[in-house]
């Protein structure tokens, strides 16, 4: 059973996919049917005849927009207070401060921390001959700083699996992450790494 609520996201297709998957298409209208950048008075409106078809289980409307206009919100208030008979909202914004205090009084709020997609090595570190350095390196040369931090700490992690390394090795690492910070260029300090971990392959 769901209970009518916000959720602060702004991974709608996350959203989107995981209600499906949960509730399955026929429990769920997604008003508006894309996401909008302002979810607007008309919208409000087709929340509130959708609210009112009758239905003999129960029906999820979802409502997603960017952000949500004064006048919508203050529509909605009384279908939210007493909903029709079946009928739940969710209701999912980007921050909580977008909603009106009347609404958020109404439903119970849960944030949602959007999940990080862990990056992917694309490099056989068992395998790694100047060949593939090259080609990483030209794949890699434009990284921002972000990025390329947390190329470093993926490259360490990795290289840990396929061999043990000194204190001293380790905090050649450390020190191309701190680099990195600093707008060191990702050419050079991958170029480092990777080089030092070739020499220190098993020939």
């Amino acid at each position: 059973m769901f209970i009518s609520k916000i959720v602060i996201s702004d991974d709608f297709d996350g959203v989107r996919e995981e209600m499906l998957t949960q509730f399955g298409a026929n429990a769920l209208r997604f008003i508006p049917k894309s996401v909008p950048n302002e979810f607007l008075l008309e919208d409000a409106r087709a929340v509130e005849k959708e609210s009112y078809i009758a239905e003999s289980s129960e029906k999820i409307i979802v409502l997603m927009a960017h952000s949500f206009r004064h006048e919508a919100q203050n529509f909605l208030l009384k279908l939210l207070e007493e909903p029709p008979k079946n009928i739940k909202f969710l209701i999912v914004v980007p921050s909580k401060n977008l909603l009106l205090p009347t609404i958020k009084s109404r439903l119970i709020c849960e944030k949602r921390k959007k999940q990080k997609v862990e990056m992917k090595l694309d490099l056989e570190l068992e395998k790694l001959d100047l060949k593939m350095i090259y080609e990483f390196l030209k794949e890699n040369e434009n990284l921002d700083k972000n990025t390329l931090g947390e190329l470093i700490i993926k490259l360490s992690r990795e290289s840990l699996k396929v061999k043990d390394f000194s204190e001293e090795e380790l905090e050649f690492f450390y020190e191309a992450y701190e680099l990195s910070k600093l707008n060191s260029k990702a050419q050079i300090l991958l170029a480092t790494l990777l080089l030092n971990l070739y020499e220190k392959k098993p020939k």
